[in-house]
């Protein structure tokens, strides 16, 4: 009995099925993969430096501990008063001062109040280069500052919607210790710490995600600030986290002259705030990151991890100062000590100085990661390290109450490095402990924890050393020996200083927490749910007895391995850290998953469908197919990744030709080569835009869709781009786009659906105009909101959008209910125009999102999908896989990268005056996956319009229309298990973060966006 007399499941049902294999074959690779850190809720305690000096045996030499006790010198008294001040994406050379730089580069010598200060207060202030670990986004940078622990992968994405902070951190213990606490700006630390800041008449907070706006959260902040400082108020701690650098890279890019007046006012405020300033305060300026040279941050190139750091205080910060154009002692010391640590993480100073332009190498100024802020200012402030800090001393700012003795001096750094030591072994074992994760094993730490061994047996040996002793008793000594115990405690500073670095790079590398078993099951359902795509093109015939025997066979075939799994495996393998993150749901679930997919390869749809005699179209599957895999296996390189925006101009051009080449053997009449040939021209032409990612420098360069500007010049050469590029919108609006809507819908559809659309696109051309006068001002005044101007912009940015959203859906819920009542001979003729519909007002609504360059391409897309609408039966699958990836090139000439960089924050604000986390996410994805959108919505048009033709050599059988979709599927679904593989590969791989992760993340997104696209494609033909 065949199985379609008993069962007929619809396609749409296999599409579904198809689709829930996807998502969880790519839910547990990516709970496998993406990186997770356990937080433990202890608190960090204050240590005696001495205790289990004999660490190795977990020990302590009580007559060796009183010994060095006797000897020490307390630290100077902590400040009673401290000034935070974060000035986001402070890049550090943004501080410098710098001559015979070239260009306009207005942000540059804009911030002297920090060199005059360095010049007049050498011993009261110091510099350093602040590097952050990526992902460089404020909420992971926060959290790293306060925590001194490394960020994780996947927290870059919970930037938009910040959580507390679970573990311990600094400012717990400075509220311990500290009543009087004040905070104004960013709410993203209100959100981490909402125990710290919950008093509302000390804290001030302001929304961070108001990227437009430059002065509101400045100038709220100083309305704040002032009074506290000078008012009669008391406090201990002030906090002033300031936004309007970070939102002028963003919206108008680093080199603009709203950045000038941006850093002159922070030096301002800086110079203002130094006047009060005095013995007992402590003044910290940092930036949280950098800035790329667009502006923007997240990713990991040297504009994006290199910030400042500058401390002041009223009273001396440092030993490690310059006497005489010589440096002394202490500062030859931190050198050694600032070395030792650029030797150990690997830091690239010829790098750091040509991209940043200093004047001088980059090693003038020490580099320290922002981790190290929370031991050093637990130093300062005098309370206890944070339990979880990762972080090391910064050796220039250990400074003791008595520090004319160089032995006792050098024992107090030991000390204090000891403590720091203590702390970062103490949370490594109970990391061990509470999570059993192998990487912390001891045997594993075993390399790293021999530096500590060898600083406590060099302690051990001195405490008792009867020189040592008369030493620090205040005997006199020959110069001999005192020069030797000097070089004993120098040892011992290095070899505890080595093991703090070496256990950072140590945990850099395997906190990615790889579960390589869970990720090999996401990656078989994956090849499976592939595999059953592949098998079902040809949807061979089945028996119901084929299926139940194949389907329960499978079933307890999965359900053994899942009870394998819980005696052998999780004996043997789980030490290796094998399916750590499989519970017993995720089994059932795995049983059910590859039990549905082995179903699906005896399933058909209907009868059997022939090849066509066609030796082309016979041809087609296995060349698209082979085509596909080929572009999927340039996923596992890095530098087919780097330049995929390259590949992918020479793979739709290539397709172009192929088309052009099959319309010449099918059509001899010359017209049938204008469509691939005019296709083959807008792809050149718009390959000419885009965004360059960092490692495409200096081998790039395209035209930035930020460039365009109107400007103050009058000489109409310098203002032809921008003219000519409104000029296009113009023609594109009021004349081309309408008339092309009129002639592919044929006045089937009501004329209100045309007269919204007008208006959508007037709204569209309106909003990109502006766009582009607000980039070209120079303003630094924050703009009245009841003048004129002000209130034309809100209306511009804000509530026409809504219009245009408002169209959109407006205009699909119109045509959806004219289809439904339609006569139902006509219903084909009603999928198409719905299909036209919905590529009109989305190409409208995302061509809104983009920025300027890339709503003018957007807003082209409907002729392009006319011109791959035309062509005969036997091109169909090429000009399908033409326009699916014409849905990636769009991606990239819209100026999007598969980089966190490159993600258009400012669409978030489309349409919205106040940041709204649910809204702006799923805008900001609208216009990162815009070409796709498009593209799949093309796909629709294409089919509905084949199957509807009454040409024959052009019509397509409806019998064709499940291959099609089949192939809509497979094109994002081999990419995504080949690359999945790649990176379980390649996931030690020195790029893993940087490159291929942020890939896979993306096509993960297509693979599950193309399931869902066939089965509304489905729904509506």
């Amino acid at each position: 009995m065949r199985l379609s007399t008993l069962v007929r499941p619809t396609l749409g049902i296999i599409f579904v099925v198809l689709t829930c294999l996807e998502a969880l074959g790519l839910y547990w690779f990516l709970k496998g993969f993406l990186l997770t850190r356990q937080t433990l809720d202890l608190r960090g305690h204050r240590y005696d430096p001495w205790e289990r000096l004999n660490i190795r045996y977990n020990d302590t030499d009580t007559v060796s501990a009183d010994t060095l006790r006797s000897g020490s010198v307390p630290a100077k008294p902590p400040f009673q008063r401290t000034v935070i001040v974060l000035i986001d994406a402070l890049r550090f050379d943004f501080i410098l001062n710098m001559t015979d730089i070239t260009g306009p580069r207005y942000y540059l010598n804009q911030l002297p109040v920090i060199q005059q200060t360095l010049q007049t207060h050498p011993t009261s202030s110091l510099l350093f280069q602040f590097r952050a670990d990526p992902p460089t986004t404020t909420m992971q940078r926060v959290k790293g500052l306060m925590t001194g622990s490394l960020p994780t992968f996947i927290d870059a994405g919970a930037n938009f919607a910040t959580s507390s902070v679970g573990e311990d951190h600094l400012l717990y213990h400075l509220h311990q210790r500290y009543k009087d606490i004040y905070f104004m700006g960013d709410d993203t630390w209100v959100n981490l710490f909402p125990e710290v800041f919950d008093r509302p008449d000390r804290t001030f907070d302001s929304d961070s995600f108001k990227m437009f706006d430059l002065h509101t959260v400045d100038n709220n902040i100083l309305s704040h600030l002032w009074p506290l400082m000078e008012g009669d108020t008391s406090w201990d701690l002030a906090i002033a986290h300031f936004l309007g650098v970070d939102h002028c890279g963003h919206t108008y890019g680093p080199s603009h002259p709203n950045m000038a007046k941006k850093l002159t006012q922070m030096n301002g405020v800086l110079e203002r705030l130094m006047t009060h300033i005095d013995n007992e305060t402590l003044l910290v300026v940092m930036g949280d990151h950098g800035m790329s040279v667009e502006g923007d941050h997240g990713g990991e190139s040297v504009e994006e991890l290199m910030s400042g750091l500058f401390l002041y205080s009223g009273r001396d910060l440092t030993m490690a100062r310059e006497t005489g154009g010589q440096p002394t002692y202490y500062a030859i010391l931190s050198q050694r000590i600032h070395q030792q640590r650029a030797d150990i993480l690997g830091l690239d100073f010829d790098a750091i100085s040509q991209r940043l332009l200093y004047p001088a190498n980059a090693s003038q100024y020490p580099v320290v990661s922002q981790i190290h802020l929370v031991p050093t200012l637990s130093y300062l402030l005098g309370v206890p390290i944070s339990f979880g800090n990762l972080g090391a001393i910064i050796p220039e700012l250990l400074y003791p109450s008595d520090s004319t003795d160089r032995l006792r001096t050098l024992l107090h750094f030991v000390e204090q490095f000891r403590i720091n030591a203590l702390q970062v072994y103490d949370y490594l074992h109970y990391y061990y402990d509470h999570t059993a994760h192998p990487g912390f094993a001891p045997s594993k730490l075993q390399t790293s924890l021999e530096n500590m061994f060898a600083a406590d047996d060099i302690m051990t040996q001195l405490s008792s050393n009867p020189v040592f002793k008369a030493a620090l008793d205040g005997e006199a000594i020959d110069e001999a020996s005192r020069m030797d115990l000097t070089r004993q405690l120098e040892q011992a500073i290095l070899s505890y200083n080595a093991f703090l670095l070496h256990i950072i790079k140590y945990c850099g590398m395997i906190w990615a927490q790889f579960d390589v078993g869970c990720m090999t099951v996401g990656i078989v359902v994956l090849i499976l749910s592939t595999c059953a795509a592949i098998w079902l093109l040809y949807r061979p015939q089945a028996t119901l007895r084929q299926v139940a025997v194949t389907g329960f066979s499978s079933f307890c075939f999965v359900l053994t391995l899942v009870g394998f799994r819980y005696s052998f495996l999780y004996t043997t393998l789980r030490d290796y850290g094998w399916f750590e993150k499989m519970q017993l749901f995720d089994w059932l679930g795995a049983a059910l998953a590859v039990t549905a997919a082995t179903v699906m390869f005896t399933l058909r749809y209907r009868q059997s469908v022939q090849f066509a005699t066609d030796l082309w179209h016979r041809w087609d599957w296995p060349i698209v197919l082979v085509t596909v895999l080929c572009n999927a296996l340039t996923l596992g390189s890095n530098s087919f990744v780097i330049w995929e925006d390259r590949g992918m101009r020479f793979v739709t051009v290539t397709l172009c030709v192929w088309w052009a080449v099959r319309s010449v053997f099918n059509d001899t009449k010359l017209r049938s080569l204008m469509p691939p040939l005019l296709t083959a021209l807008w792809i050149r032409i718009t390959s000419m835009t885009g965004q360059c990612r960092e490692e495409q420098f200096p081998y790039c360069d395209y035209i930035h869709n930020g460039y365009l500007s109107l400007g103050h010049s009058m000489d109409i050469r310098a203002q032809l781009p921008t003219l000519s590029f409104i000029l296009v919108c113009v023609l594109q609006v009021v004349y081309a786009l309408p008339r092309l809507f009129q002639r592919q819908l044929k006045g089937r559809v009501s004329s209100l659906i045309l007269m919204m659309y007008r208006c959508s696109l007037v709204i569209v051309l309106l909003h990109t105009v502006v766009d582009i006068y607000d980039s070209s001002q120079a303003t630094t005044e924050a703009p009245d909101s009841s003048s004129l101007s002000a209130l034309f912009n809100q209306w511009v940015q804000v509530y026409l959008p809504r219009v245009v959203y408002v169209n959109s859906i407006a205009s699909m819920g119109i045509c959806l209910y004219e289809s439904r009542s339609s006569r139902s001979g006509a219903k084909h003729h009603s999928n198409r125009d719905v299909s036209w519909v919905l590529l009109f007002a989305w190409s409208v609504t995302l061509a809104m999102l983009q920025r300027p360059l890339g709503a003018c391409i957007v807003l082209g897309v409907p002729y392009i999908v006319s011109l791959l609408t035309r062509g005969t039966r036997s091109t169909l699958l090429i000009r399908l896989l033409l326009l699916h990836y014409l849905g990636q090139h769009l991606f990239f000439v819209t100026s999007h990268q598969s980089t966190l960089t490159s993600l258009p924050w400012k669409a978030a604000f489309v349409g919205f005056d106040d940041m709204n986390y649910y809204c702006g996410a799923t805008l900001v994805i609208l216009s990162t996956l815009a070409g796709f959108l498009l593209s799949w919505l093309g796909w629709a048009v294409l089919l509905a319009t084949e199957t509807t033709t009454t040409t024959p050599d052009r019509k397509c059988d409806q019998q064709d229309v499940p291959r099609c979709l089949f192939l809509l599927v497979l094109a994002q679904s081999i990419p995504t298990f080949l690359s999945s593989i790649f990176v379980l590969i390649l996931r030690r791989h020195l790029m893993t973060w940087k490159i291929f992760a942020p890939r896979f993340l993306l096509q993960a997104m297509l693979s599950i966006g193309s399931h869902l696209a066939s089965v509304f494609i489905k729904s509506l033909l």
